[in-house]
Order: structure tokens, then C-alpha cells, then sequence
């Protein structure tokens, strides 16, 4: 269970990179970002990529609490 926990961190610390570097790099397509309209796909594509990164971040958080939290209560179950 630990190892998967594990993974999953790494996988969505990965996701969470990757989507930052691209709203980044490609600063056309940030929500909102400039007053000139925007063609509906980039408002679109930045809204999806901004929820994706929220929502590995939230995945993040989760599965780092429950490796400390697992690692916590085995520690203490071990000594006496």
C-alpha cells in the first residue's frame, strides 16, 4: 500500500509539473490572462488545465497525508 501511495505521488507530482510548465510557457492560453478576446478552445483548454492542475495538486496533498499518517501509526505500533 505504501509503494502505491507512493507512486501515486510521484505520478502526480509529475502531472502537476508538466501542466505547470505548459500554462507557463504557452501564456496565450492562461484564463483571463490578457483583455483581448479569446478564441473559445484556449479559454476552454486553459480552464481544463487549470482544474487538472488543482486536482493533482489536491492528489498530492491526499496521498502524502496518508504516507505520514501510514508511516506514523506503524511507527508507533511497533514500539512499546
Amino acid at each position: 500500500m505504501l509503494r502505491r501511495l507512493f507512486y501515486l505521488v510521484v505520478a502526480s507530482t509529475a502531472f502537476l509539473a508538466v501542466t505547470s510548465i505548459i500554462l507557463r510557457y504557452f501564456s496565450d492560453i492562461l484564463p483571463l490572462a490578457s483583455t483581448e478576446p479569446q478564441s473559445v478552445w484556449r479559454f476552454e483548454a486553459a480552464f481544463l488545465l487549470t482544474a487538472a492542475q488543482w486536482i493533482a495538486l489536491a492528489v498530492v496533498a491526499i496521498a502524502s497525508i496518508s504516507i505520514v499518517t501510514l508511516l506514523w501509526k506503524s511507527s508507533r505500533a511497533r514500539t512499546p
